[in-house]
């Protein structure tokens, strides 16, 4: 098995050099990998501990965050180095406010490759976010004795780890210093594999304690007036990340009704995609373009990045997007500042969303028809915004000193 991987990742770097001559995401990759070596001249040596998360994208990152934060208040000069797959995270890291020691694309996972770059980042501890389990990677940090911490992890019994052919990578599981996992069915995957009981706990999801964070970083900072002053006459429905099945069906509804204002936030901010909005919504103004007059618009776009997450302040309820690609975002954030929300039915793969609609705080929307009957019913049955706060803080686990010291 060890021979066909390497095989796989020697086929994957060809293709992905090829697609890269027209696909701009893959050019990103093929370049930042290409430079990592170079960068890593640079990194000094230093005396101080030196921690290394890794994370695939800025999802991750944005779950690291709060563990970051944790290690560096425990560890006087504490040095971060911060390792990312995707360009998404590269290029938009450095909007969370911190700013690591060194940011670097991982390489591909070849043997030589990860036995050099953990020789040259002499780290005392590697984090690695979620599901980055790269058997090289793995191996090579367990030769030459370096920590490695799972964090916030979460399996399926689907995964390859947990089939009869899946030998190769469950072995790299085992490589694996310490896992705290989001769920009790990761924690009985890993037992079941052999995993001793001694190296998992169970942390929860990382995720609660960003968007906690956030909204307080958010409500002490001074209002955004012109958002306070659109959201002031009317209840708000936010439509964050929506894609253009979410806005068909926010165009219908929308114009059905005379109660509420929509803020539209969509996940595509191209030129061609926010005349098409502008064109499915005549009477919009664009964030952009807002002024005090403007404000009695009953439509705004959100054309800008980093604004969503403070928005929902001002919301009634949020109808996210992805759910119905099975892509759906990020459904804390709302629930943060005690919004019901709303998303498509293919959300399997996010825990949360069950989670709150057991509780009465979410549902989800089947079709354009359900809409209008499924904003109203969460609506009415939900009894107070407090309340869907303090199950979103309950779901905070401390973060454990075995984490961080």
């Amino acid at each position: 098995m060890h021979f066909f991987y390497r095989f796989f990742i020697f086929v994957y770097a060809l293709l992905l050099k090829l697609v890269s001559f027209w696909h701009p995401k893959a050019k990103s990759l093929v370049l930042g990998r290409k430079a990592t070596w170079a960068q890593l001249q640079k990194l000094p040596k230093t005396t101080n501990k030196r921690f290394w998360f890794h994370c695939a994208s800025l999802g991750e990152y944005d779950m690291a965050l709060p563990l970051i934060e944790a290690c560096v208040a425990a560890n006087p000069g504490l040095e971060i180095v911060l390792s990312f797959y995707s360009p998404s995270g590269m290029q938009h890291y450095h909007k969370r406010g911190f700013e690591p020691h060194f940011v670097f694309y991982l390489p591909l996972d070849t043997p030589g490759a990860m036995h050099r770059l953990i020789g040259k980042l002499a780290a005392d501890r590697l984090y690695l976010l979620k599901y980055e389990f790269w058997p090289n990677l793995l191996k090579q940090a367990q030769r030459q004795k370096l920590p490695v911490y799972s964090v916030s992890t979460r399996l399926r019994p689907h995964q390859l780890f947990f089939k009869w052919y899946g030998a190769y990578f469950r072995k790299a599981l085992h490589r694996v210093t310490y896992f705290s996992v989001q769920d009790e069915q990761t924690r009985l995957l890993l037992r079941k594999i052999k995993i001793p009981s001694a190296a998992i706990e169970l942390g929860g999801d990382l995720r609660y304690h960003r968007v906690v964070a956030a909204k307080k970083r958010v409500l002490q900072q001074n209002e955004n007036e012109l958002l306070k002053q659109f959201a002031a006459d009317s209840p708000l429905l936010i439509a964050g990340s929506s894609w253009p099945l979410e806005e068909e069906i926010l165009v219908n509804w929308f114009y059905s009704q005379a109660s509420y204002k929509l803020l539209i936030a969509p996940h595509d901010l191209s030129a061609a995609h926010l005349q098409q909005l502008l064109q499915q919504f005549p009477d919009a103004v664009c964030y952009t373009d807002l002024t005090e007059s403007a404000t009695t618009a009953r439509v705004l776009i959100l054309n800008t990045i980093g604004h969503l997450s403070a928005a929902y302040r001002y919301g009634t309820v949020a109808f996210v997007g992805g759910g119905f690609s099975g892509k759906l975002h990020n459904i804390l954030e709302p629930l943060a500042y005690g919004l019901p929300v709303l998303f498509g039915p293919k959300h399997a793969k996010f825990p949360e969303a069950a989670q709150f609609m057991a509780l009465g705080y979410a549902k989800e929307v089947t079709s354009q028809a359900s809409f209008a009957h499924v904003i109203a019913e969460i609506t009415a049955s939900v009894p107070n915004h407090e309340g869907i706060c303090h199950a979103l803080e309950a779901k905070c686990i401390p973060i454990s000193e075995r984490l961080i010291a």
